[in-house]
């Protein structure tokens, strides 16, 4: 059980990080930042296939993954869909600036796949706060 001051921000996922993957640095800087203010540990990737590598290494280190879905190498989908074959209970994100349908989003993800949430670029810092804290309570 992690030491836990009373008053202080406190991470209901204990120590793990959340990882967030975006070809867009700028965007990265910015999400990281925003949720690291929050308390949170953020562990950002703007190549899709080194962040691949590191959660099937390291799953047990993660308790949320953001993933933009349209990237080169290793798309959202791919990604979500191998890191859930990992960790089934790992909390996922998927971001994206284009109008992606529901019926887009199932015939991309494996039979059995869920996500937590998609959010649409642009959304503000507040959004994404509440999205992480109100995913990090239901974990």
């Amino acid at each position: 059980m992690p030491h836990h001051t009373p008053g202080t921000s406190y991470n209901r996922a204990g120590d793990r990080s959340i990882a967030i993957i975006d070809d867009e640095k700028d965007l990265l800087y910015v999400y990281k930042k925003a949720l690291e203010l929050q308390g949170l540990k953020v562990v950002t990737f703007v190549d899709s296939s080194v962040a691949l590598d590191e959660l099937r290494e390291h799953y047990k280190k993660y308790c949320m993954v953001l993933v933009d879905i349209r990237m080169p190498k290793v798309n959202g989908y791919q990604l979500v869909n191998e890191i859930k074959c990992i960790d089934p209970l790992i909390k996922t994100v998927l971001i994206t600036a284009y109008d992606v349908s529901e019926l887009e989003i199932l015939d991309n993800l494996n039979n059995g796949v869920r996500i937590d949430e998609v959010m649409y670029k642009p959304f503000s810092l507040i959004k994404l706060i509440n999205t992480v804290n109100t995913l990090l309570e239901k974990y």
